[in-house]
């Protein structure tokens, strides 16, 4: 079983997944058993996911089910929009 070290950000294919709008969504983390993330669903919204951590490491047919795909910068978006506001605060 291989361990695959994910980090907050990374853009996750659920090869499990049936319907397109499940298939993707961005890792936010871990708390207990559960690894968190958000989804698009139906193209209409974000949505939080729960996955359970244990089944991160599986395999489907000889590969990750689990798999880093891509990268999303929206959380470097966020720091530097609420940088903007702590600046303005403390000058």
């Amino acid at each position: 079983m291989r361990d695959i070290k994910f980090r907050k950000g990374d853009i996750i294919h659920n090869r499990y997944a049936g319907h397109p709008s499940i298939k993707y969504f961005i890792y936010l983390g871990i708390t207990g058993r559960y690894v968190n993330g958000l989804e698009l669903r139906e193209g209409k919204g974000i949505k939080k996911c729960q996955y359970y951590k244990s089944d991160m490491t599986k395999m489907l047919d000889g590969e990750p089910a689990f798999q880093i795909v891509g990268r999303t910068n929206a959380f470097d978006v966020m720091k530097q929009d609420l940088l903007k506001f702590i600046q303005e605060v403390t000058v």
